[in-house]
């Protein structure tokens, strides 16, 4: 009897999340080679902006195209918009500074990271709207 209650008390854990990759597990960002200041938009709204702004500790946006996978700097890029996820990505429209337009889809579970006034930021890719990167 003991140990089905303990083997229901861990069940319970882990389906909970307690061993999962929850907020406990974040504790720093990864830091990127150039420090860039972002304003996230989410899903739901809400804007934060950001320095030390990075996908996945790195200062672009990396995703597919066709066949290829492309990586375009942050600094080329003004605005990104994000669709809807769809099988495990994420269509991006990305205006670049000079005009232009580029499109792909980048990975819904990845990362993007940065630092606020109050503290560390982390969203994952899928819950992004909006990436405004500011010049600088």
């Amino acid at each position: 009897m003991k140990r089905l209650r303990f083997l229901t008390l861990f069940a319970a854990l882990f389906l909970l999340g307690l061993g999962g990759r929850g907020v406990e597990q974040f504790r720093s960002i990864p830091l990127p080679e150039k420090n860039f200041t972002a304003v996230v938009t989410d899903r739901s709204g809400v804007v934060t902006r950001v320095s030390l702004f990075s996908w996945e500790g790195q200062v672009y946006f990396a995703g597919y195209r066709g066949d290829g996978v492309f990586t375009v700097y942050f600094g080329k890029v003004a605005r990104a918009e994000f669709g809807e996820p769809e099988r495990g990505r994420v269509p991006v429209r990305l205006y670049l500074r000079d005009g232009s337009t580029f499109e792909m889809k980048m990975d819904a579970e990845k990362f993007f990271y940065g630092k606020t006034n109050i503290g560390n930021f982390r969203i994952k890719v899928s819950k992004v709207k909006l990436i405004e990167i500011e010049e600088g």
